[in-house]
Parts: structure tokens; C-alpha cells; sequence
């Protein structure tokens, strides 16, 4: 029973990961290299396992102090990307490749997504120390589907963007503009 709830733990936690990843892939459709989705899919497990690991360990204190503002970081961070986006697809062809705050081609980009998606993990992490759920299965499940789930979103994305263009990078904007709302007013217990 411990890996069926550590694999729904697990698939819950990359959920938004995985909504991002489709945004991303929309926006680099024409320039999406295996290498790419397979550096930032890895650069995105690697944040939620630090993050979970680092919310078990430090358990209720670390808890306290996050849950305060996660929710704001992660509005901010994924506002801001989704506005570019949107703006990048209006934008002529030459000019919005110019815009790279939208794009994965800078590690800037990818820390701060990595992180936005990946806050949410600190608190599961905090919140599951205190349960009897083992550590090791939870966190390993929980990189391996975070690392599934980014390519698939990738992929997804990548096939959406090739099929309707500008209009799937501006829907993937705003898309991350809702996951950050989303985010936010959960944070703030409204959702």
C-alpha cells in the first residue's frame, strides 16, 4: 500500500510541473532538442527532490516560514514567463525569437521554473516527515515522475506548437499565468 500512495503523492506533485512543461514546449516547438527536454527534465526532478528532501529533513520549522510566501514566488515567477510568452506570440517571427525570457535557452529561465514547480514539494515534504510514509520510495518516486512527466509534456507541447503555431505558445502563456493564479489563491486559502 506504501507505493501506491507514494506514486499518488508522487503523480500529484508533478501535475503543475507537467502543465508547464506543455507551455514550454508549445513556445520552443521549432527548437526543442532531446538533449534540451532532457537537461531540463533533469534540472526539474533535481529541484523537487531538494526541495521534498529538504522539507522532510527540516520538517514543521522549514514549514512555518515557506508556506508564508511560496505561493507568492511561484505566482510571480510563473506570471511573468506566461506574460512573455504571450507577448513573444504576437510578436513578428524575427523579433520573438529575440525574447528569450520565454524560452528555455537560458539556465535563468529553467532555475526559475525549476523552482516555481517545485515549492509545493518542500511542503509535502514537511508535511509527510510527521507520517509514516518512507522517505526513500516517496522522494525517488516522486524524481522519476517528475522526470516522465517533463518529457511527456515536452513532447505534448512540442506537437501542439508544431500543429497551431503562434496560437498554442499564447495559450501556454496563459496557461502559466493560471497555474501561478491557481497556485496563489491556493496559497491564500481561496481555492
Amino acid at each position: 500500500m506504501q507505493i501506491w500512495s507514494s506514486l499518488l503523492v508522487a503523480l500529484s506533485l508533478s501535475m503543475d510541473n507537467f502543465a508547464v512543461t506543455i507551455a514550454a514546449g508549445c513556445a520552443e516547438h521549432c527548437r526543442l532538442r532531446v538533449r534540451t527536454v532532457l537537461g531540463v527534465s533533469f534540472s526539474f526532478a533535481l529541484a523537487h527532490f531538494i526541495m521534498f528532501s529538504s522539507g522532510w529533513l527540516c520538517g514543521a520549522q522549514l514549514g512555518k516560514h515557506i508556506d508564508r510566501f511560496d505561493h507568492w514566488i511561484s505566482f510571480a515567477v510563473l506570471a511573468f514567463i506566461g506574460g512573455r510568452m504571450i507577448k513573444g506570440s504576437f510578436e513578428r517571427e524575427e523579433s520573438a525569437s529575440s525574447s528569450s525570457l520565454c524560452r528555455l535557452n537560458t539556465p535563468k529561465t529553467i532555475i526559475a521554473l525549476a523552482v516555481a514547480t517545485s515549492l509545493d514539494a518542500l511542503l509535502a515534504g514537511v508535511g509527510l516527515s510527521f507520517t509514516p510514509a518512507p522517505f526513500g520510495l516517496t522522494a525517488a518516486a516522486l524524481t522519476v515522475c517528475v522526470m516522465v512527466t517533463s518529457c511527456c509534456g515536452f513532447w505534448l507541447g512540442a506537437q501542439l506548437g508544431r500543429r497551431f503555431g503562434k496560437i498554442m505558445e499564447a495559450l501556454g502563456g496563459v496557461a502559466l499565468v493560471f497555474i501561478g493564479l491557481k497556485l496563489l489563491l491556493e496559497g491564500l486559502g481561496i481555492w
